[in-house]
């Protein structure tokens, strides 16, 4: 433990982070001057072999891609396929790319104990309105969850699987992942703070594409602002194992005042 806290002093020290943290606290920065702390944090691997680095507090969330996990400088910005984002509880979205920049630094990743530690900065905008700073940014210890079975990602305690959306041209990939079976009904669901995206298929789904809404599909998304159900979209499941309760498709849908698409989910249902 006394060699863990050193380790970690020693990563604030090279940030230059003027705030001093207990060793647990896995991802913290500053952003705009005021301090963001994550209450959790956790690196996945998405189908492509990229990886996003997240750290999410009740109501807010930081996510970094990246292309691999090598100790190297992974910079972001313009039409770089590495990329941070930021959003804050009233669903304001501000990403690096193509008008910001910056970098995340992988500092040691331990493959044997899948974790990985770093630092990072950068500025993101929110496109015609804001513009955010964050700085002295670090990651220490961060889980990485690995790919077990067909590209899904379990978690047992927080995440099903995998689940990315578009919200409005906007990159939407929750923290956690859950996917329950209730009186006929799967509802996969993606949620974070106090953003929320719910899909619901019948039990009996076999492959192939279905309307949005329907008899025993529906979809909704949840903000601040109220939740909104899905006046119009499409799902598409390609594979359903309802032995092994696993559910992989793809969708889309409109609201009212949304537009949720390239839709992809690759869960394990309980």
């Amino acid at each position: 433990m006394k060699k863990s806290s050193l380790i970690f002093c020693s990563l604030i020290l090279l940030t230059g982070c003027k705030k001093t943290e207990v060793a647990n606290i896995v991802l913290q920065a500053e952003i705009n001057d005021e301090f963001f702390r994550a209450i959790d944090a956790r690196v996945t691997e998405n189908e492509d072999g990229t990886f996003l680095i997240q750290g999410v507090t009740l109501r807010e969330s930081l996510t970094m891609k990246v292309e691999s996990l090598e100790e190297k400088i992974h910079t972001f910005g313009q039409m770089s396929v590495n990329y941070a984002s930021f959003e804050r509880s009233n669903g304001d979205n501000y990403f690096t790319n193509p008008y910001g920049e910056g970098s995340v630094t992988i500092s040691n990743y331990d493959a044997d104990a899948q974790i990985v530690s770093g630092t990072f900065g950068f500025t993101a905008m929110q496109e015609g309105a804001d513009t955010i700073a964050v700085q002295n940014g670090i990651f220490y210890q961060a889980k990485i969850l690995t790919p077990l079975d067909s590209a899904v990602i379990v978690d047992s305690e927080t995440n099903a699987g995998t689940f990315i959306c578009l919200v409005d041209e906007n990159t939407y990939n929750p923290f956690n992942v859950s996917a329950l079976e209730s009186s006929g009904i799967i509802e996969i669901k993606g949620f974070t703070g106090n953003k929320s995206i719910s899909i619901k298929v019948p039990l009996d789904t076999n492959s192939g594409s279905y309307p949005i809404p329907a008899d025993g599909f529906s979809a909704y998304y949840q903000d601040g602002n109220g939740l909104q159900y899905a006046d119009s979209g499409s799902l598409f499941v390609f594979s359903h194992d309802t032995v092994e309760k696993k559910i992989r498709g793809t969708f889309f849908f409109l609201t009212e005042m949304k537009s949720i698409t390239l839709g992809q989910f690759n869960v394990t249902y309980q």
